[in-house]
């Protein structure tokens, strides 16, 4: 077999379980944050010392384009399109993908007429959004939102592929189209921004979203999918999509005025207090995604599937594994990143560009941002549980709720404190252990209480595992403060990290399998069938 046809055969090859589709989206999305950070880095290293305001406006730019995105096309797919389009694929390939294009096209349209109105208004809503700003990043902040508007379109059509991708089981290039968005941003760094300063960063992402999308029509093409020019409701699952979705999309509403609220305060603070925040927020979201989000795409089929089959006990059983095999990797993560905060944002954002005031703040702040990592490894999977039960309402009201918390703790230490964004951090882990709680308590009052009791004994021997870990990870950080005194080489920040997580995950190994931990014994079969799956 040629080498083409080889990858072919690897890209198109489907996923039939949790696990391998888990792996797939985990690795996959690792590299993907691995690029991401080293966009960050380059990015940072390019204009934190010369250009801090027109980096600030930069990464202010993205709130309209994004909200827009993420109320009308994540909202869709997430609880809604993927179900539904799964439901008439089994019965009707053809009606399947009239129903499919209508609803692509009715996105774009309503997407389109959306996108128009923020082109117009992006100037009021920009100073609306970032009121401490002045007058020039304004302007920079509302002409880069309108160039980004150009992107999130082709982000419309991909996400859709995507979707049609994963239903078919077919993860892979879905998987890899992130990456290739990285790799061009990159490059537009190297090539476009010496020219064209932000701006050539910004036509980066542009250009990185065409091949996010360019990259899947092969894929979709070869499954059979064909598109319609069509666009109707006379569907009852265009009707559908739309009743799951209305929910869904207000809770992505409500997360959205979450993020902007905090963006609201941060820009009221120094400049570089955004930049700054954003940063740590992107290393709080790495773990949390890998081990929450990755799981829940993972598992959503088979809870669905659960429910159809009316198997409630299992049903129960599969999340209970789920989020404490999600725990079982989060929690030590958590509690690392706590203990190796310095070197980590060291790592991520360089240390000679990255001064090393910024590096402290960044790092304090992600101090405060970790309660939140283990957080959101739980809510990915019990929001996903939740649309299992066609239950889209239950997370919004939690949402709400977890909102008006983050709101009032965030004007109160903006206001009344000189925490500045270290006070937007604690509010934000505030705010995620409260949905936390919230959906857990829900949730196990919606599918009876029975049988919990045996995972707060489970999860006791993760936290203490974890804890022994943490130990373990800063008496190697200390004994190696000892020797190696310049932390301004990479190499030696590289080997303190390396050495302190090596031995912290390893001393947690040995402490979860010394308390005869279940998820222990579950991660090593896994491994024995990832390698398995690997030959």
């Amino acid at each position: 077999m040629s080498l083409r046809l080889r990858i072919r055969s690897f890209t198109q090859q489907r996923q039939k379980s949790i696990f391998s589709a888990t792996v797939v989206l985990a690795i996959t999305f690792a590299l993907s944050a691995i690029l991401g950070f080293l966009r960050t880095r380059l990015l940072y290293s390019f204009f934190f010392k010369c250009c801090l305001v027109e980096l600030d406006a930069y990464n202010a730019a993205f709130r309209i384009p994004d909200l827009i995105f993420k109320l009308l096309v994540t909202g869709a797919l997430s609880a809604s399109f993927i179900p539904v389009f799964s439901s008439y694929l089994h019965k009707n390939k053809q009606e399947a993908y009239r129903m499919a294009s209508s609803v692509i096209n009715l996105l774009l349209i309503f997407f389109s007429a959306i996108s128009l109105i923020a082109l117009i208004f992006a100037h009021p809503l920009s100073r609306l959004i970032a009121q401490g700003f002045s007058p020039y990043q304004i302007d920079l902040m509302s002409n880069l939102s309108r160039i980004l508007l150009i992107a999130q379109i082709f982000f419309l059509i991909s996400n859709f592929l995507t979707a049609i991708l994963q239903v078919n089981q077919t993860f892979i290039i879905p998987a890899l189209s992130p990456i290739i968005y990285n790799l061009v941003i990159i490059l537009s760094i190297y090539t476009l921004a010496p020219n064209f300063g932000i701006y050539g960063v910004v036509w980066g992402v542009v250009i990185g979203a065409f091949f996010h999308m360019a990259i899947q029509i092969p894929s979709t093409k070869r499954l059979g999918f064909v598109y319609y020019k069509i666009a109707s409701f006379k569907f009852s699952g265009v009707k559908e999509i739309v009743r799951l979705m209305i929910p869904r999309t207000l809770s992505l509403g409500l997360s959205e005025i979450e993020s902007t609220v905090t963006l609201f305060f941060a820009s009221s603070l120094s400049a570089g207090s955004i930049s700054l925040l954003n940063l740590a927020l992107q290393l709080m979201y790495l773990p949390s995604r890998i081990f929450g989000t990755t799981v829940g795409q993972a598992s959503l089929p088979v809870l669905s599937k659960n429910i159809a089959k009316n198997q409630l006990n299992l049903f129960r059983e599969t999340v209970r594994k789920t989020i404490l095999q999600s725990l079982f990797i989060a929690f030590p993560i958590g509690v690392l990143i706590l203990i190796n905060r310095l070197p980590i944002v060291r790592l991520a954002f360089g240390s000679k560009q990255f001064p090393w005031s910024a590096t402290l703040l960044t790092a304090r702040t992600l101090a405060f941002l970790t309660p939140a990592i283990v957080c959101q490894a739980v809510i990915q999977i019990l929001i996903r549980s939740f649309y299992a039960l066609h239950d889209t309402r239950t997370p919004l009201k939690i949402s709400g709720i977890s909102l008006f918390f983050n709101i009032v703790t965030s004007y109160y230490f903006i206001k009344f404190t000189s925490l500045g964004i270290v006070g937007l951090a604690i509010s934000a882990s505030i705010a995620n252990i409260i949905q936390c709680l919230g959906l857990f308590a829900l949730f196990i009052w919606r599918v009876d209480g029975q049988g919990w009791e045996k995972m707060f004994f489970s999860f006791s021997r993760i936290v203490l595992s974890s804890i022994l870990c943490g130990l373990t990870s800063w008496l190697t950080l200390r004994f190696l403060d000892l020797f190696i005194l310049d932390t301004s080489k990479t190499l030696n920040v590289l080997l303190i990290f390396g050495l302190s997580i090596v031995s912290g995950l390893f001393s947690f190994l040995i402490f979860t399998w010394l308390f005869r931990s279940p998820e222990f014994l579950r991660f090593k079969s896994y491994f024995q069938r990832f390698f398995h799956f690997l030959s």
